[in-house]
């Protein structure tokens, strides 16, 4: 698997948007479900980060190693948007960064 070069924003774009599956949710998602990933107290401790630091809008640079659980291909005759690949992912590694002085700086 290639790594990037470069950040690349996983927004879903407007007719994905409208195609997403929102259970219970107001509004469509900007970003797919599965992206989404959950901290608490625990990995803060494990981080050595305050969780008190953490403000809503706020940035952070996510450096992270993952383990590729699984891997599924499907051309199915039944699928009528042709082939379709899942790579599922473990975060088994990670650290976090402030990203919010550097944005600061920019502006």
């Amino acid at each position: 698997m290639a790594k990037p070069t470069i950040m690349q924003s996983m927004e879903l774009d407007d007719e994905d948007k409208l195609d997403a599956p929102v259970a219970g949710l107001a509004g469509k998602p900007d970003f797919p479900w599965g992206l989404r990933i959950s901290l608490t107290e625990k990995e803060f401790v494990k981080l050595n980060l305050d969780p008190s630091e953490a403000v809503v809008g706020g940035i952070v640079h996510l450096h992270a190693l993952a383990r590729i659980t699984s891997v599924s291909h499907s051309d199915s005759e039944h699928n009528t948007s042709g082939p379709s690949t899942r790579v599922e992912m473990q975060i088994e590694d990670m650290c976090i960064e402030s990203e919010d002085s550097e944005n600061d700086d920019d502006n």
